[in-house]
């Protein structure tokens, strides 16, 4: 699922096309962290899975979520970081 590009609904009707950074899953949750491609902003929320095969976005629930991908989402940059560091060498 990671890299992928998914369209997400806004508020006031309107879509943004997202890239799907990295996905987790914890106590039963499923988890997606994406950046918007126009903007670049970075944005997490719940990924549910429906009886059709689709999928539902759903906002993050609690602070300790958001901690939790906040933590997720440093991890994906120090591991990007690495990753160039290894190239250039």
């Amino acid at each position: 699922m990671e890299n992928d590009q998914i369209t997400l609904i806004n508020e006031d009707g309107s879509e943004e096309l997202a890239t799907i950074l990295f996905t987790h899953e914890k106590n039963g949750k499923k988890y997606v962290v994406f950046e918007f491609v126009e903007s670049g902003d970075i944005s997490g929320a719940i990924y549910e899975e429906q009886i059709d095969g689709e999928g539902a976005i759903k906002d993050i629930e609690t602070e300790e979520e958001w901690q939790l991908l906040d933590e997720l989402l440093e991890e994906y940059f120090d591991g990007l970081e690495d990753e160039e560091e290894e190239l250039e060498d």
